[in-house]
């Protein structure tokens, strides 16, 4: 069914249209709905899709400190306190663990069951309106009248008017597509290698272990009570025929220095090309991007989830402040406000990215970018 062939509309008003029902999406309706924010949300995929999409699982301690304030701190799964992490150069390496103190601490989970938490919050227990599986969303956001969004499901052709729209949407972000040319700059940057990425069934020690040696970058990163992501660096071109499962065991004790190594089943592989992208501004209008709408970054420094849950927790209280209250400033300022902190997780990301990458395997930026490197890393460890 096309948007021509839904006719005639079904129109709905609400304060706040929220596109998208990944995390970032999820999190923001709740936060809304508890504060008395009317809103709806509209995500393409129906809710079994949604609740197996695998994504990243490390909620840092800002995030979960924010679901505290927030009072859903109860929704985040269980899952291993991030203890620590264990860098590696050629097998030999130093444990750097998490000091404890008191209040939040980041964990490890599954972003599975996290949404399955929320959309349960949301729905089950909130009485929600989520939408699944809506097509041909189109977005209007003129300058003059309230914005209003179009979409098609299974009844048929709706439209929402709203006061405001939450581009939740993602890094093929229809949301952000509806802003005309030559409004947004878009700044992009290519690594020049991939990751061989897989989800694995692996005891969880708490501990995230990156690894580099002449072979070049590995990494495994909890993902809940009993998986595991592995990383493997490889070519752009590769595709997944370059990778059966014994290479991928293979790598893993090679680059790690690690025979003790046990092959476990592989649930799911991907090849990943590496790249930083940030959209500028952020906001248009009534429309405002949360997320991988408005950002990507690198997976090395494990700040994408946690990135989007900021711009959340900075848009959810700005459109409290506007819908509830009539105070437009934050809002008005949201772009300004989440680039900064977008800007230096970017730097973060690509300074781990370069520095891991470069050393390891040489053949990829050369002798003297890995020596470089590795003094980084000494100096790291010796900080």
């Amino acid at each position: 069914m096309t948007a021509n062939e839904c006719s005639p509309k079904q129109n709905q008003e609400t304060k706040v249209a929220i596109v998208g029902g990944g995390v970032a999406g999820l999190t923001l309706a709740i936060f809304l709905q508890r504060s008395g924010v009317a809103c709806v949300l509209l995500e393409r995929r129906n809710r079994a899709h949604v609740e197996a999409r695998q994504r990243a699982g490390f909620i840092e301690a800002d995030a979960v400190a924010m679901y505290e304030r927030w009072g859903v701190a109860d929704k985040l799964p269980e899952g291993p306190v991030a203890r620590g992490f264990e860098i590696r150069i050629n097998g030999s390496g130093r444990v750097f663990e998490r000091p404890g103190e008191e209040g939040s601490q980041g964990r490890f989970c599954t972003q599975q069951q996290l949404v399955t938490n929320l959309l349960r919050e949301l729905i089950d227990e909130m009485r929600g309106d989520v939408r699944f599986e809506v097509t041909d969303i189109a977005i209007q956001n003129d300058e003059d009248g309230r914005p209003r969004v179009s979409y098609c499901d299974a009844s048929g052709p709706r439209e929402l008017v709203c006061d405001y729209i939450a581009g939740c949407d993602g890094g093929h972000s229809v949301s952000r597509s509806s802003i005309p040319h030559g409004v947004l700059t878009k700044y992009n940057y290519e690594f020049g290698y991939a990751w061989l990425a897989a989800l694995v069934e692996a005891p969880v020690t708490g501990l995230s272990v990156m690894g580099v040696s002449d072979h070049g970058f590995a990494a495994q990163i909890p993902r809940g009570p009993s998986r595991s992501r592995i990383y493997l660096q490889c070519a752009v071109s590769d595709g997944l025929e370059d990778w059966p499962e014994e290479r991928i065991w293979d790598e893993m004790r090679l680059r790690l220095c690690d025979d003790t190594i046990q092959n476990a089943v592989i649930l799911d592989k991907d090849v990943i090309p590496l790249r930083s992208v940030v959209y500028t501004p952020v906001q248009y209008r009534n429309l405002f991007l949360a997320g991988d709408a408005a950002h990507l970054v690198p997976p090395t420094g494990a700040k994408g989830m946690n990135l989007a849950l900021r711009d959340v927790d900075v848009l959810a209280k700005a459109l409290v402040s506007a819908a509830r209250d009539g105070d437009r400033n934050a809002l008005e300022n949201y772009s300004d406000t989440v680039l900064p902190h977008i800007w230096k997780e970017q730097e973060f990301s690509a300074s781990m990215t370069d520095t891991f990458h470069d050393a390891g395997d040489p053949s990829q930026r050369g002798t003297f970018r890995q020596g470089i490197a590795r003094a980084r890393l000494d100096a790291f460890f010796a900080s």
